[in-house]
């Protein structure tokens, strides 16, 4: 099938049941969270690094913190390796709707974050269905009209941006819900 009109049949068939799935967010700070669930392209290896350290950074003894990138590729390449809270799912694993269906995706989709962050930059199906199932109290992601049935906060951004300029910014906000509830 054509990609071009694979992806547009994908993206159909995935706003019609995002409009279905209607679910109450709620507002979590981050000092209240106690689980944190991260989304991300992990195609590009500075991406991976930089989401590597921002996991490390979140974490603590009262926090588990969890990251789920998408490989945009059929092999994960020797440099990814799956480790504890740094999981991948490739375009092997995707269905001709371009659903990730797989173990590791099935159980991030099925943990109860408090918080779930997308970290994607540009759209991607699998990523948009994956944040859309997950039931996740809070979820925080790129402004983008098509999204506004996903997340609970999206962050307008300007431009080209980076991960680590869209990371700063959820920092930002998270922190200011924090100061806004205590």
């Amino acid at each position: 099938m054509n990609q071009k009109l694979k992806h547009k049949i994908s993206d159909y068939l995935l706003r019609k049941e995002i409009k279905n799935n209607q679910r109450k967010g709620e507002v979590v700070s981050f000092s209240e969270a106690n689980n944190i669930g991260i989304l991300y392209d992990a195609t590009e290896d500075k991406d991976y690094e930089l989401i590597k350290n921002y996991v490390k950074e979140m974490r603590s003894p009262s926090k588990e913190v969890l990251s789920l990138g998408y490989f945009n590729r059929k092999e994960l390449p020797n440099t990814r390796f799956m480790k504890l809270g740094l999981d991948f799912f490739t375009q092997k694993s995707l269905n001709w709707r371009m659903r990730p269906n797989n173990a590791i995706v099935q159980s991030f989709i099925n943990r109860n974050f408090d918080i779930l962050i997308c970290l994607n930059l540009e759209s991607s199906i699998p990523l948009e269905y994956v944040s859309s199932m997950t039931h996740a109290k809070f979820k925080i992601g790129r402004f983008n009209g098509k999204n506004s049935n996903i997340y609970d906060f999206m962050i307008k951004v300007e431009g080209k941006t980076t991960l680590k300029q869209m990371i700063d910014q959820v920092n930002h906000y998270l922190n200011l819900i924090k100061n806004e509830k205590h």
